[in-house]
């Protein structure tokens, strides 16, 4: 998926309108189905599928709303946003959950995702093959003393602020950017074949188009494997079964999703998704329907 810096700045515009209370709910028409989601690669892929499968096939119209994700987690629970489908769980985004668990409904995973610090293949594991191996000066020094981040408000920065101070990184200097600028860095660092060190997450494109590795992370600040969720707010079951039976379905395994965003890099995420979605047909009619029709090329087995 490619971000530009228009798609960062409306995701701050939309966030200040949210932050005012959502009183309004926008421009949205009052049978309007609203999905929050971030500008990061599987979150963009992700709530365009969930938008075109609900409204061709319920009927649905849906909004979806841009945010920061600690906005989101508000919006769900206060009811100004229905839902939202990034809730990275249990430890990511465990202190926005702890604020709204008794007033969002958790409808399940939807895939699965890592979080932490990542370097390219190249750079030697005997030089550096953990976080903790940044403490020394010299080694920090080839990285030019600097973490390429993401976006401020997201758990990954939380977790990033926390492994400095776990691991004793003074000589390191942690830089803000949205998901499109740290990747940007990336790219040009490994053109040129210079170190450098990205939070970083999966599923990414990233990961398809470069050899790239997980620092490890001993004092397990970034924790491991986690599950990405969609959150509704109270009642969304009975004003809207039919989506929240969907929601309960909608699962997309690592290599899935992994080529649908390499795909939306190389194309465009709408090309991407309704690529996925002509291609996977008995796999959306269980995402919809509940039931999966055989193949008609299939022939029964004796």
């Amino acid at each position: 998926m490619k971000m530009s810096n228009k798609l960062r700045n409306l995701s701050l515009v939309i966030a200040g309108v949210l932050m005012t209370g959502l009183s309004g709910c926008s421009n949205a028409k009052p049978d309007q189905l609203r999905i929050g989601w971030t500008a990061w690669a599987d979150a963009d892929v992700v709530s365009l599928m969930a938008e075109k499968l609900i409204e061709s096939h319920y009927e649905q119209p849906v909004e979806r709303v841009m945010a920061d994700i600690g906005i989101q987690y508000d919006s769900v629970a206060r009811g100004k946003l229905d839902l939202m489908l990034m809730a990275w769980l249990p430890k990511t985004h465990d202190k926005y959950w702890q604020k709204v668990s008794d007033r969002v409904v958790d409808l399940g995973t939807m895939y699965s995702g890592r979080i932490g610090w990542v370097v390219p293949d190249y750079v030697p594991k005997q030089r550096i093959g953990s976080i903790s191996d940044l403490s020394d000066p010299k080694i920090a020094n080839d990285f030019n003393n600097t973490v390429q981040g993401i976006d401020p408000g997201s758990g990954l920065m939380q977790a990033s602020e926390q492994a400095l101070t776990a691991y004793d990184l003074s000589d390191l200097k942690l830089i803000s950017a949205s998901g499109a600028a740290m990747t940007a860095v990336l790219d040009r660092a490994i053109n040129d074949d210079r170190w450098v060190v990205v939070t970083g997450w999966t599923p990414h494109w990233m990961f398809a188009r470069y050899k790239l590795r997980f620092l490890k992370d001993p004092k397990s600040v970034f924790g491991g494997q986690e599950g990405i969720h969609a959150i509704a707010r109270l009642g969304l079951d009975k004003d809207h079964p039919k989506v929240v039976a969907f929601f309960t379905r909608f699962k997309l395994s690592d290599g899935q999703l992994d080529a649908m965003l390499l795909d939306a890099q190389n194309t465009s995420t709408e090309e991407a998704v309704n690529n996925y979605i002509a291609n996977n047909r008995n796999q959306i009619d269980y995402w919809m329907n509940g039931t999966m029709q055989e193949p008609k090329d299939r022939e029964a087995k004796p």
